[in-house]
């Protein structure tokens, strides 16, 4: 696994603000932005807020990476889920993001459900 994407990751799984907040430091470059199908967020401020209150949303909840990390020319990408504190999926979903210069992420747009054959 990547060690950039599984700190973002174990950001949202993290009920500690303080190290929510230090993986996002390690994950995330200072302008970075997150995109999702229920709004924008940008910066690393928003996006701790936005992750603070996943927590309050679905106590219990996680966010699980699913797949392996496919990437190219700086852009990556991976599936995962969310599951309750019982193990049943609440929503899968895809997320494509984009790296910084540093190789942190500068850009995470979430896709949520899976896609459907045409």
């Amino acid at each position: 696994m990547d060690e950039i994407i599984e700190a973002y990751d174990r950001a949202w799984n993290s009920s500690e603000l303080g190290e929510r907040q230090g993986l996002l430091e390690a994950a995330l470059t200072d302008n970075c932005e997150m995109l999702e199908p229920r709004g924008r967020f940008a910066g690393r401020q928003a996006i701790l807020e936005r992750i603070s209150g996943f927590s309050d949303r679905f106590p219990g909840a996680r966010v699980d990476i699913t797949t392996n990390v496919d990437e190219h020319n700086g852009f990556a990408r991976y599936g995962w889920k969310i599951v309750d504190g019982e193990g049943t999926v609440l929503l899968d979903g895809l997320d494509v993001v984009q790296r910084g210069t540093d190789g942190r992420l500068c850009k995470v747009v979430m896709f949520f459900g899976t896609l459907e054959s045409a």
